[in-house]
């Protein structure tokens, strides 16, 4: 905690994603569908990274605010 406002900390999406699809079995057996498998599944990965950075930005804000001026 800072300031007794607990901060939430940011994800990298990159190696969120790499973490991801390095710990997901493929359920195909072509390289060609394995690749396709992987990505899909990294883009979503990155992207819900992404989507979970811009809501702690959000919500440090917030919690940041409501320290400084105090909760009404």
């Amino acid at each position: 905690m800072k300031g007794g406002v607990n901060v939430l900390k940011n994800i990298d999406p990159e190696k969120f994603a790499l973490a991801v699809i390095s710990s997901t079995a493929a359920n195909s057996d072509s390289p060609e569908a394995i690749a396709k498998e992987k990505l899909k599944l990294y883009v979503a990965a990155f992207e819900e990274a992404v989507n979970y950075n811009k809501t702690v930005i959000a919500e440090n804000k917030e919690q940041a605010l409501k320290e400084f001026y105090g909760s009404k």
